[in-house]
């Protein structure tokens, strides 16, 4: 038996669906002021800097989607004191996992440990020092921000554009369909996705907002000459602001059909600040021509369709179950 919780006071920045189980994030409590501290000064050129390089720089850099950049002691020194209390409340780097409930090792994790954690708080109790220059780590080298990071795509589809005002409502709703423009199935290795708007600077909200007017777009795949899915057990991911690409399992492809469209049905758009048009690229690579699964694909759903979330109450649990009728493997899974 699968379990999902969720805290009805957690905050969430992403919307969609889970493949195999969802699972809602719980927030972990802030780690005990008695826990044992890091032996000796800890600076931020010896003991800092390669935790921001590990868990925070790739989006808190120049022309990335965090408000602010982390990369050197003067860019980070202003900031200490919020440093503290988000990773002591386990709100950055964001990883919504519960630290003492089933399967912890995830590629990629960029959460805290607790020594970790311990460290940032002695570091800035201590004033925050800086240390010795020579401790510092070699900076990080990161492409451009518009590069593919898988790679160059197979095939690249295009959302429908769309226009915000520089201050106007959110909006949710569908925003069309584009062909696929494939003259045979193919079996799709991985998917990337990416905003591209005519933004030329961020704008001066303070938050990733800054940057984009998509918060999240969910598609289906159609089949063609038809309005209903390829394939309903397919679930696919859903674009979402800092979202990384995903790649699927190799033994269990999904699969892409000729001829197919591509049915943007739920997008939730935010202004920015400045009038904003833009799109989602979607960046597919395939698996070798020939290729078949060796493993069905299924989704399952489990969620709590109706929430009684009760006003200025914290620690609201709701639960949801699922009972898998087989061995299985979690290759995916998406807040709801």
């Amino acid at each position: 038996m699968k379990k999902s919780k969720s805290r009805a006071n957690s905050s969430w920045t992403g919307a969609g669906r889970m493949a195999l189980f969802v699972l809602a994030a719980v927030g972990l409590a802030a780690p005990s002021a008695r826990a044992a501290g890091p032996q000796g000064e800890v600076t931020f050129t010896k003991d800092i800097a390669p935790i921001l390089q590990r868990s925070c720089q790739r989006c808190h850099r120049p022309d990335s989607i965090a408000p602010m950049s982390l990369l050197t002691y003067e860019q980070v020194r202003p900031f200490a004191r919020d440093i503290k209390r988000r990773t002591s409340l386990r709100e950055m780097p964001p990883w919504f996992i519960e630290k003492n409930i089933g399967i912890q090792q995830f590629k990629n994790d960029p959460s805290l440990s607790e020594e970790e954690v311990a460290k940032v708080a002695s570091w800035v109790d201590n004033g925050a020092p800086q240390g010795n220059p020579a401790d510092m780590p070699p900076p990080l080298v990161f492409g451009e921000a518009a590069a593919w990071t898988l790679g160059k795509p197979d095939l690249i589809i295009s959302s429908p554009s769309v226009s915000m005002e520089a201050t106007a409502p959110d909006w949710w709703g569908p925003i069309g369909e584009t062909p696929t423009g494939l003259t045979e199935d193919r079996y799709v290795a991985s998917i990337e996705m990416r905003e591209v708007n005519d933004l030329k600077a961020r704008t001066d909200r303070k938050t990733i907002g800054g940057l984009f007017i998509f918060h999240h777009l969910t598609f289906r795949m159609l089949s063609p000459g038809g309005d209903t899915e390829t394939d309903a057990f397919q679930q696919w991911p859903v674009h979402e602001v800092g979202r990384n690409a995903d790649v699927f399992d190799s033994e269990a492809a999904r699969l892409l059909k000729a001829g197919s469209k591509v049915f943007f049905h739920s997008a939730h758009m935010h202004s920015n600040g400045t009038r904003t048009k833009g799109h989602v690229d979607f960046g597919f690579k395939f698996q070798p021509v020939g290729y078949q699964p060796k493993k069905p694909l299924r989704s399952l759903l489990t969620a709590t369709s109706d929430l009684d979330i009760r006003g200025m109450e914290a620690n609201q649990w709701f639960e949801a179950f699922s009972t898998l009728a087989e061995n299985a493997k979690m290759t995916l899974f998406e807040p709801q």
